[in-house]
């Protein structure tokens, strides 16, 4: 949360002539209800059924840019999925950093409910930790632009070239 997924995804997506998902947006497109709502609704456990089979579906197209939640690697078969179906980059900030972008954000975000958004950030922060290990690229975004963040990942895999599979940005 607040590493700059979608805005990076979008850019490099752009960049690319690939087309972007995020996984979120999917999900509350195909729900017809908001991440807090469906929260509310089903809990975490059933916002984690609908994030894995919304991965599952776009990790089969081929020329894809997608943003994930930043808990999607939560479920051991996420992890799989995105290791089999192309490139994952891992885009993380540090905390300080993380905490600056998140609590001026409007965006209703369920698991940084409570009375403090720091502490839940240092929370989720400790709980992910070393969950992206396995991540064919790490960038950190702290003192970078979104746009110098999406031409890295350009030049480090080579793309542009035709036929590109999928780039997941967890």
């Amino acid at each position: 949360m607040g590493s700059g997924k979608t805005t990076v995804g979008r850019l490099l997506a752009e960049r690319l002539g690939w087309s972007f998902a995020d996984t979120d947006d999917e999900i509350v497109r195909k729900e017809g209800m908001e991440i807090p709502e469906i929260f509310a609704k089903g809990g975490e456990s059933f916002f984690r059924d609908l994030e894995q089979a919304t991965l599952l579906e776009l990790s089969g197209r081929s020329g894809w840019v997608i943003a994930t939640g930043g808990g999607i690697v939560l479920r051991g078969r996420n992890v799989e999925i995105m290791k089999a179906s192309g490139k994952t980059v891992y885009l993380s900030a540090r905390e300080d950093v993380l905490v600056a972008r998140l609590v001026g954000d409007p965006a209703v975000r369920p698991l940084l409910g409570g009375d403090s958004r720091i502490a839940r950030v240092h929370e989720l922060l400790q709980e992910r930790r070393g969950m992206y290990e396995w991540a064919d690229l790490t960038i950190d975004t702290s003192d970078q632009t979104a746009q110098a963040v999406a031409e890295a990942i350009v030049n480090h895999f080579s793309l542009g070239e035709p036929g590109g599979r999928a780039v997941r940005l967890g």
